[in-house]
């Protein structure tokens, strides 16, 4: 199964959300605003949770404090494991920004640039990969595919990037975008050949343990046996959790399988912040708009996706798959974190084209800013792309043939009378 669901249709998904957006008015309850935050935000995903079946574990700082940090719903509906703030999630695409900080920290090392071609690591490379920059796989413009495997698909290093260096460009490298799985598993290999490490252990001796993370890892990690995890939901279906998924694989090594807690982000967060696991001028480059990505406002980042919003600079990046949705949402600006995993997800496609998409995570973080901003609570999420939508288009399809064939018969019928006139003359 592949992951990265948000980003499989991009341009559908924006437009469903403007216009999901314009009609969320009224999906709401009457919220307490004599409460405080806290109270506020608590009796919202209290009432999420109802009314929506939201679970997941949520973590809000608001001016250097935390206001909420808790688990609403199920982790497990079979053994009815309600989510506590401890619970793991998969955080899916999320995982690239961590990629690109063990990239950047290899970097402050002086073992490799970001303006390094690729040749520098793996020989014999066909002539069209080359000159291919690490630069242009953090901002997916190498010309890689999205994906070169399923996620729980048995493939190793050597077999990976085989597939990967055999199949052709999507585009010349440098000039354009698409979002791309697979140059993050080149990462990856990259990070294994300059730190004589696997990624693995690089990333949990390197980054995780600096950092303070300490409940942050990979599918089938000995942690899973101790810690609570949940188990994931797609489309209603369980898909187990990471105690069960077979890994680690290469199909999402270094691009998606990092497991974590709201927690843990959150550290995450605040270690990016003061500097703490990399430079200013590191962390800087982290977070640099370099290009805009197709299909949206947004701008590409090394590992995360910066916006201007009506609340300032959001430095954001969500996650979607096996195990859920997953977003992690920073507003310097505004002092806000908002950290939301879910272990839910809704994908729904026909003929590759989505006609029903819940994020959770992704979509009660963006409507929690507006409420944040404007003590306003009584407006829930709507879904990204809702089920509705495709009823609207079939019936726009039909009203469509229904015209042509009423405007063809007509035609038809005035041809006819003028060929009888002919015929009578």
């Amino acid at each position: 199964m592949k992951r990265s669901i948000a980003k499989k249709a991009l341009p559908t998904i924006l437009l469903a959300a403007c216009l999901s957006a314009s009609i969320s008015i009224g999906t709401g309850y009457a919220s307490d605003k004599s409460g405080n935050l806290t109270s506020q935000l608590d009796r919202y995903f209290e009432v999420l949770a109802g009314k929506t079946g939201f679970s997941g574990a949520v973590l809000i700082e608001k001016e250097g404090k935390i206001i909420l940090d808790k688990g609403y719903g199920l982790a497990n509906d079979k053994e009815k494991i309600a989510v506590t703030n401890e619970t793991v999630f998969d955080i899916g695409s999320i995982t690239k920004q961590f990629t690109a900080a063990a990239i950047l920290k290899l970097e402050e090392h002086n073992v490799l640039s970001v303006n390094d071609p690729i040749s520098k690591f793996f020989n014999g490379l066909p002539d069209d990969k080359k000159d291919i920059t690490i630069h242009q796989l953090l901002t997916h413009t190498a010309g890689f595919d999205h994906d070169h495997a399923d996620d729980l698909q048995p493939i190793n290093k050597q077999e990976a990037l085989k597939i990967i260096f055999s199949k052709p460009l999507q585009f010349k490298p440098g000039t354009k975008n698409q979002y791309s799985n697979t140059g993050y598993t080149v990462l990856a290999a990259i990070i294994e050949a300059v730190s004589g490490k696997s990624y693995v252990n690089y990333m949990g001796e390197d980054i995780f343990k600096p950092a303070g993370l300490n409940h942050t890892g990979f599918y089938r990690d000995s942690l899973w046996l101790t810690l609570p995890v949940s188990t994931g939901y797609v489309n209603g279906k369980e898909t187990g959790s990471p105690k069960d998924w077979p890994g680690p694989y290469w199909g999402p090594m270094g691009n998606g399988e990092i497991q974590s807690t709201t927690s843990d982000m959150y550290q995450w967060c605040l270690a990016l912040e003061n500097h703490s696991i990399l430079s200013k001028n590191q962390v800087d480059k982290l977070f640099t708009p370099y290009l805009k990505e197709v299909g949206g406002d947004s701008y590409i980042g090394y590992g995360w996706v910066i916006e201007n919003t009506p609340y300032g600079r959001l430095i954001t990046h969500n996650g979607g798959g096996i195990g859920g949705n997953a977003d992690v949402a920073m507003y310097p600006d505004t002092k806000i974190k908002i950290i939301i995993l879910s272990n839910r997800i809704t994908y729904r496609e026909l003929g590759g084209i989505p006609f029903e998409v819940k994020l959770p995570a992704t979509e009660t973080s963006r409507q929690l800013i507006r409420n944040i901003t404007a003590n306003d609570f009584s407006v829930l999420p709507s879904p990204t792309l809702p089920l509705y939508y495709l009823f609207i288009a079939i019936g726009l399809l039909i009203i469509i043939v229904l015209s042509i064939v009423l405007v063809t018969r007509k035609v038809i019928k005035r041809r006819r009378k003028k060929w009888v006139k002919r015929i009578l003359e």
